[in-house]
C-alpha cells in the first residue's frame, strides 16, 4: 500500500511541531528532523522504498538512536539494511474522516474531568480523576484542511474503559470547529484496534529501523 508523499510530508511537519523540534528538511532523499532527546536523536523519513536511498543512508549511519522510518512493510525494509540494525515494533500511517468520530458526545464518567486548552497552535484533551490525576490525554496540530492527532494515551490503572475513546472524539469536536474535515495518525498495533473502532483505516506500513548500540563506532550521518 503506497503512501502519499505530500499527506506523509505534513504529517511530518506537524509531529514537529507537537514535539517542538525543528520542522523536517529535504535530506537523502527523504525528509530529515532533529529531535536531540536521550530517545532519539534525529529520524529520517521515507514516504516510499526508495531501495538505493535507504540503502547508502543506513550505509553511513553509524550512530544509535538516528532512526529511518519506511512507509513500508519490514519485509520489505529489512533487506535494505546493513548487519547490526534492528527493526521496532510495527507502525501504521491511519486516516479518517473527522466526522466518523463525532458519532457520540466526548462524555466522561461521572467524577471524571475532561479539560480541552490550546497552546502554541496545539490542542490538548485531558481526562482527569476523581482526585485530579490524570486518566488520559493525547493532542491534535491543526492545519489547513487537516488534523493530525498525536500521544493519545490513557494509564494504565484506566485501560480499556473508552477513555482514550473520550479523548479522540473530544479532539476531533475540536477540529470539526475549525472546519477541518480529515485527520491522520501514526498508531501503534494497540493503537490501530482502537482507532480502527472509531471509523480510522490503514493509509500506510510504518517501519522504524536502528543501529543497534553495540554495532556503532563513529559518526558518520
Amino acid at each position: 500500500m503506497a503512501a502519499d508523499r505530500d499527506l506523509i510530508a505534513r504529517w511530518a511537519q506537524a509531529w514537529a511541531i507537537s514535539r517542538g523540534v525543528a520542522p523536517p528538511e529535504p535530506r537523502d532523499g527523504g525528509l530529515y528532523i532533529h529531535v536531540g532527546s536521550d530517545e532519539q536523536v534525529g529520524r529520517y523519513i521515507f514516504a516510499d522504498l526508495d531501495a538505493a536511498a535507504i540503502r547508502h543512508l543506513a550505509a553511513r549511519i553509524d550512530v544509535p538512536l538516528l532512526n529511518l522510518k519506511v512507509c513500508a512493510p519490514a519485509d520489505a525494509v529489512r533487506p535494505l539494511l546493513p548487519p547490526g540494525w534492528e527493526i521496532a515494533t510495527p507502525g501504521y500511517m491511519m486516516t479518517a474522516p473527522v466526522a466518523a468520530m463525532l458519532d457520540r458526545p466526548a462524555t466522561p464518567p461521572p467524577g471524571f474531568t475532561l479539560t480541552v486548552r490550546e497552546e502554541d497552535g496545539i490542542v490538548f484533551a485531558t481526562i482527569a480523576d476523581p482526585t485530579g490525576e490524570e486518566a488520559a490525554r493525547g493532542r491534535i496540530v491543526p492545519m489547513p484542511g487537516l488534523v493530525v492527532f498525536d500521544r493519545i494515551r490513557t494509564a494504565d490503572v484506566h485501560q480499556r474503559r473508552g477513555f482514550g475513546s473520550i479523548v479522540m472524539r473530544a479532539l476531533a469536536s475540536e477540529a470539526a470547529a475549525r472546519g477541518i474535515a480529515d485527520a491522520m495518525l501514526c498508531a501503534t498495533p494497540a493503537g490501530r484496534a482502537l482507532y480502527e473502532t472509531l471509523g480510522w483505516s490503514l493509509h500506510s506500513d510504518y517501519t522504524t529501523a536502528s543501529l543497534a548500540p553495540a554495532n556503532c563506532a563513529t559518526v558518520r550521518a
